[in-house]
């Protein structure tokens, strides 16, 4: 009866920790969304073209890196790496082309990302999922207490 107490212990302590993560993560994802909408709003569309790939397995699957090349308003091309990897099957073939944003300011370097749903809002949904479910588990917990 005393070890049963103390997993019980246990375990709501590693709940707790995993709450004060959670909650603790979701002013970041807003902020990352934030910064995400601006850009996107400043940004121009150019397009690009996927120049090559690096297919590696991971946990059994075939995942992708793809390179994707396009031209800034100075005529010099720059290649840009994806950042999510994905499948083969959802991810753009060699020589496909690729919406790319890019963000030009005089006197600094280039902003550019690949301009696909994935590229540009996977980690902030992911951060905003992650931080939502401490947010939505301590309302549920204070909820069901009153």
């Amino acid at each position: 009866q005393h070890q049963v107490f103390e997993s019980s212990n246990l375990s709501s302590f590693a709940i707790g920790i995993l709450l004060l993560v959670s909650i603790a993560v979701l002013p970041a994802a807003l902020a990352a969304v934030l910064r995400q909408l601006v850009f996107v709003q400043r940004a121009r569309r150019v397009e690009g073209r996927v120049v090559s790939e690096r297919c590696y397995r991971m946990f059994g699957r075939n995942r992708r890196y793809y390179r994707v090349e396009f031209e800034l308003s100075t005529g010099q091309c720059v290649q840009l790496r994806s950042s999510v990897a994905t499948s083969a099957k959802t991810s753009p073939r060699l020589g496909q082309a690729v919406p790319v944003l890019v963000l030009e300011r005089t006197g600094r370097q280039p902003k550019a990302k690949i301009g696909t749903w994935l590229e540009l809002w996977f980690s902030s949904a992911l951060l905003l999922f992650i931080g939502s479910i401490g947010f939505l588990a301590v309302a549920f917990a204070s909820g069901s207490s009153v």
